[in-house]
């Protein structure tokens, strides 16, 4: 295919008439029928322009074969659309794998086991669960970065309760006893303190991910 026959056929495919594809390129409909009839060759800025806008390569444009335009934006769509239909099973999952390891680390709290395994088990699933997911959407937003945002916000919005449990606890207890340390402390105050940063950080995350479902 000459030049001029690949304009026409990327044109025409995007349902373009030349009038359209001229605006586009700030150029006249005259020139775009130059170029497609093979009477003028665009210009170097133009032939960017068309690769950018096609989503195509200038060394496709420039090469004269008889291939179909590449198909990256296609094969883009099509790799998004399989990692999405994975991705609500996934979250799921993650859900589940938080609240458990957010149980490990409570019944640790509770029972004061030995060398604290639960707790260690425990992180070890949320930090699992966690990189699982947000590498999904970072391969998302390698593609797709709205709609990556969007499940990252969705993952967040949705962990943050089992996610937010322990840390919240870790650091009412260290403020209280720093606060110990220079002022009497009573540890009746641990309960409502942390369940003050636990709802701070809870209701926080969800101003942040407002408006996502």
């Amino acid at each position: 295919m000459t030049l001029g026959e690949k304009i026409t056929d990327l044109r025409k495919k995007h349902g373009l008439s030349q009038e359209d594809l001229a605006i586009t390129l700030g150029v006249s409909r005259q020139a775009v029928s130059k170029w497609e009839l093979g009477d003028a060759t665009p210009d170097t800025d133009k032939i960017v322009a068309l690769a950018e806008y096609f989503d195509v390569t200038t060394d496709w444009l420039l090469r004269d074969i008889e291939l179909s335009a590449p198909e990256s934006k296609t094969n883009s769509i099509a790799s998004v659309a399989e990692m999405l239909r994975g991705a609500p099973m996934l979250l799921n999952l993650t859900i589940g794998g938080n609240i458990f390891g957010a149980a490990l680390m409570i019944y640790d709290l509770w029972q004061q086991t030995y060398y604290h395994i639960p707790t260690i088990v425990g992180l070890f699933i949320q930090v699992g669960m966690c990189t699982l997911f947000l590498g999904l959407c970072s391969s998302i937003q390698t593609q797709d970065n709205s709609t990556g945002q969007q499940w990252q916000q969705r993952y967040w919005r949705c962990n943050i309760y089992a996610l937010a449990l322990m840390p919240s606890f870790w650091a009412a207890s260290i403020t209280l006893d720093i606060l110990a340390q220079c002022f009497p402390v009573s540890s009746l105050l641990l309960l409502p303190m942390t369940t003050v940063v636990y709802v701070l950080v809870c209701a926080r995350m969800h101003f942040v991910t407002r408006g996502v479902r």
